[in-house]
């Protein structure tokens, strides 16, 4: 009898999955709807320059980042999950909006910063909501579900951003605010709360996750890297194809949505492939191939001809989504490999925390390096650091930890 219970609940849970993959797919969309036209609606129509135009994605990144950690230790010491998406939602959905009334610059940079906190109130706590739902058995399928969801929106926010630009300069942001409103009424109706969440009325408890359970660094780190050059990615591609290439807004979302396909392809399967080989190998090959192909991308593209300088960037970032499509889900899921489940939030924060300082730091380099140099110099050095910061990444594993992390399986991993 207890048996047909667990698994009549374990099925309810399972179609909560869905549920939460469709939230964050609006909730993801609508800012990757923002990155194709950011040439025109802030360059051209404010007179700004490029490493100004990087404040805009900085801020929203720095939000991510300040925002996001204290959602983490406040949703772990009252016990919700529910909230936090509610007002993200309907939050977000007015800052879109109240950015198209202006065209002072600060002041958009302050909307865009109120947004960016409400966006993550949203995904973040439905990243953790995954966890609490999630078991060893199932927690690289369930992560890779959810990625499919949120590398679909990244990968084809840009795509329709592109064509809505192409109807006009506000157009992306207006639909950035509806899909907002669509993601609050989903939530507000269809969302339960998760049983069972105990509360955390320890801050300090909080706090020193990082020094009780030290691993969780590693994951940390991978997403640090990850969000670095997606964020310098989704803020330099656009300009590099403009600037470069003379490509026009609609075709800068294609590109960026090639880059994300192999991305969106391949979450099932590679979280699904971690649950049984673990997490490490994956996350290894695919960082050494990120960082090798953003290396040398620059240069391929700038030194060919125009047409066919735009076939060879096709190719390269439709190759880096391949790579990036075998960091995500492990990265995700070897947090609830390190840790017990009432630690998830706190640990899911400082997971998005790492990323989010990473991303921040993205679209600002990239601002920095083109000012002062060339796209060639721009795309060698974020590829350097991903290299350098695996070297980082294995030498901890292997060096502090005492581990082989080509022997390693998610089963062993548990044993954190």
């Amino acid at each position: 009898m207890m048996s047909n219970y667990t698994e009549s609940k374990e099925n309810n849970t399972n179609h909560q999955i869905p549920l939460f993959g469709f939230l964050v797919l609006f909730s993801i969309l609508a800012p990757a709807l923002l990155h194709t036209n950011q040439p025109e609606f802030l360059v051209e129509r404010l007179g700004i320059s490029i490493l100004d135009a990087s404040y805009f994605d900085t801020v929203l990144y720095a939000s991510y980042l300040l925002i996001g950690i204290l959602t983490a230790i406040i949703s772990n010491q009252i016990g919700k999950r529910k909230v936090f998406i509610s007002f993200g939602t309907i939050g977000s959905a007015i800052f879109y909006f109240l950015m198209t009334l202006t065209d002072i610059f600060p002041l958009i940079l302050v909307f865009r910063f109120f947004q960016g906190g409400f966006t993550v109130l949203c995904w973040q706590t439905l990243m953790t909501m995954i966890l609490d739902l999630s078991s060893e058995k199932n927690r690289g399928r369930n992560m890779g579900i959810f990625g499919i969801f949120l590398a679909s929106a990244m990968g084809g926010g840009p795509v329709l951003g592109g064509i809505f630009a192409s109807w006009g300069v506000f157009v992306p942001y207006y639909s950035a605010s509806i899909l907002s409103l669509i993601a609050f009424i989903f939530a507000l109706i269809l969302l339960k709360e998760p049983e069972n969440l105990s509360s955390k009325p320890s801050l300090e408890e909080n706090m020193n996750i990082v020094f009780r359970n030290p691993r969780v660094l590693i994951p940390g780190i991978f997403n640090f890297v990850d969000r670095l050059h997606i964020g310098f990615i989704l803020f330099i591609l656009p300009f590099f194809l403009q600037m470069e290439l003379g490509v026009q807004p609609e075709l800068r979302g294609m590109v960026l949505g090639i880059f994300a396909l192999p991305f969106i392809i391949l979450q099932y399967p590679v979280g699904k492939l971690s649950d049984k080989i673990g997490r490490y190998k994956l996350l290894i090959y695919g960082s050494i191939g990120t960082g090798i192909l953003l290396a040398v991308t620059g240069y391929l593209g700038s030194v060919m001809e125009e047409s066919f300088g735009l076939i060879i960037i096709i190719i390269a970032f439709f190759m880096i989504g391949i790579c990036n499509g075998f960091t995500g889900p492990p990265a995700m899921a070897l947090v609830g490999d390190i840790v017990e489940k009432e630690d998830n939030p706190v640990v899911m924060g400082f997971f998005n925390l790492l990323g989010n300082v990473g991303i921040i730091i993205g679209p600002l380099l990239g601002g920095i390096l083109i000012n002062s140099t060339d796209f060639i110099i721009a795309f060698f050095v974020v590829g350097l650091i991903e290299i350098l910061a695996l070297i980082v990444i294995i030498s901890i594993i292997v060096f502090a930890f005492k581990e082989n992390p080509f022997k390693m399986t998610s089963n062993e991993n548990k044993n954190y």
